[in-house]
């Protein structure tokens, strides 16, 4: 029996082996035409064709070498997505002021654009939008609806941050900052200072519904940020929009990431923090890190956003975050309507609709809340309307896009085994097969790759 086991662990080996060597040839013929190529971001895609653009640059901009410095004023910006029909609709917009933006005095310093895509299979913004695609999700099912839309945000950003400190060309400026979909870029970014000087602190919002010391919350932040510690520490912010260094992002993110999953094991925490409890999260890893200089600040002084139609004008904002509906009311009765909720179908994607302008102003009108328009919100709400119908005349339709995905999400459903594999092999840094009643000499995790490459096999 002992000489039988022995044989089947040298055959196990030997088939191991020999199909290590068929899979290392196989994701090194998929990836040949990214290996050896001079845009490795090129990578995200090995093995399936796909027309998209894969590369994190702006289009008018020339990828850096990595270990080339970029000027301390320049600026890469990030964006996640699912890629659905509601923030895909966003995304066109926002991507189109952007590029607005970047013709503005000021405009050279936005070097770098990526879209963080968290969806299983390509989308219909590749094309058109720098994208690096997280196809390998927590929650296969946000693709569509899911009951926390956000969920692999965490995840996904983490996947990045990780092919970025491997691969730091991917990174187009000293500065990256982190925005949402539902953002409109009215100006470029004033950053803060310069980004390789350690004194200059990095940029974050303030939001005011987000309140890690009320009583509801702070048992919950006191459990994630460490008993005994200070809670007044965690500030009351989010993911996005933030502005770091890129060596900040890779220390902050694993921590982010780390809280955001224990959120999700914990029934009564995701219950109290609800649909924020990622934005709570983020906070905790900031407060991790007292070491990280970041200026947590509201309008006017905040250069980030401002949120209309609450806001009274732009500040020294550079965007607007059209979080809330500018929905006006006279005497009760809704007399416009300007609500990003009411844009979730795919065919508000592929040609993206003007929006409705609102009526004059005259006093005595109400909007959300029962709050009070006043002019400067009102004016406000006109200035950054007129910035999105400018855009959105820059959008073509994508009619032959969305004909053309279909047979692309069919090709790269085929190739799925073959991406999976690839991922394995590249976290398997060795397998050792060591003689009978020898210990093993691989991790656990490597174990478990070798475990996993061996079921794609």
């Amino acid at each position: 029996t002992s000489g039988s086991n022995d044989i089947s662990r040298y055959t196990v080996a030997a088939m191991l082996i020999f199909f290590g060597f068929v899979g290392g040839y196989l994701v090194g013929y998929a990836g040949k035409d990214v290996l050896f190529t001079e845009d490795p971001t090129q990578a995200i895609h090995a093995g399936v064709k796909s027309s998209g653009p894969t590369t994190t640059t702006s289009s008018n901009v020339p990828l850096h070498p990595a270990d080339k410095k970029w000027p301390g004023d320049t600026v890469h910006t990030l964006v996640t997505s699912s890629g659905d029909g509601y923030q895909n609709f966003q995304t066109r917009i926002m991507y189109a002021t952007y590029k607005l933006a970047q013709k503005m005095p000021g405009g050279e310093k936005l070097t770098g654009f990526t879209r963080i895509l968290h969806r299983t299979v390509p989308d219909i913004l590749m094309e058109e939008v720098p994208t690096f695609h997280v196809w390998d999700v927590l929650k296969p099912q946000c693709d569509g609806w899911c009951d926390y839309p956000v969920a692999n945000r965490p995840n996904a950003i983490m996947q990045f941050f990780a092919a970025a400190a491997a691969n730091r060309s991917m990174i187009q400026g000293a500065w990256v900052l982190m925005i949402e979909c539902d953002y409109i870029w009215m100006k470029p970014l004033q950053v803060p200072g310069n980004a390789w000087d350690p004194n200059v602190a990095g940029l974050q919002f303030h939001f005011d519904y987000i309140m890690p010391q009320h009583p509801n919350a702070a048992p919950h932040i006191q459990k994630l940020y460490g008993e005994g510690k200070n809670i007044s520490d965690v500030p009351a912010s989010g993911p996005a929009p933030v502005l770091l260094r890129l060596d900040d992002w890779l220390t902050i993110t694993p921590d982010y990431e780390l809280a955001s999953a224990r959120m999700e094991a914990d029934a009564a925490m995701k219950k109290q923090l609800d649909w924020v409890r990622e934005m709570y999260a983020w906070d905790v890893a900031v407060a991790m890190h007292p070491e990280i200089k970041v200026l947590t600040e509201k309008p006017p002084a905040s250069a980030l956003i401002v949120q209309p139609p609450f806001d009274v004008g732009m500040g020294n904002a550079s965007m607007c975050h059209y979080t809330w509906g500018a929905l006006y009311h006279d005497k009760g009765k809704q007399i416009y309507r300007w609500e990003k909720r009411d844009y979730t179908d795919m065919k508000h994607v592929i040609k993206v609709p003007k929006i409705p302008m609102p009526p004059p102003f005259r006093p005595g009108l109400r909007l959300e809340f029962d709050a009070e328009l006043t002019e400067p919100r009102h004016n406000l709400v006109v200035l950054y309307l007129t910035q999105m119908n400018k855009a959105i005349d820059t959008l073509p339709e994508l009619t032959e896009r969305a004909k053309r995905l279909e047979d692309e999400i069919k090709e790269w459903q085929k190739n799925k085994g073959l991406r999976q594999l690839s991922k394995v092999m590249k976290q398997m840094s060795y397998v050792s097969w060591s003689p009978p009643g020898s210990p093993p000499m691989a991790s656990n995790a490597t174990t478990k790759a070798a475990a996993k490459a061996r079921r794609l096999l």
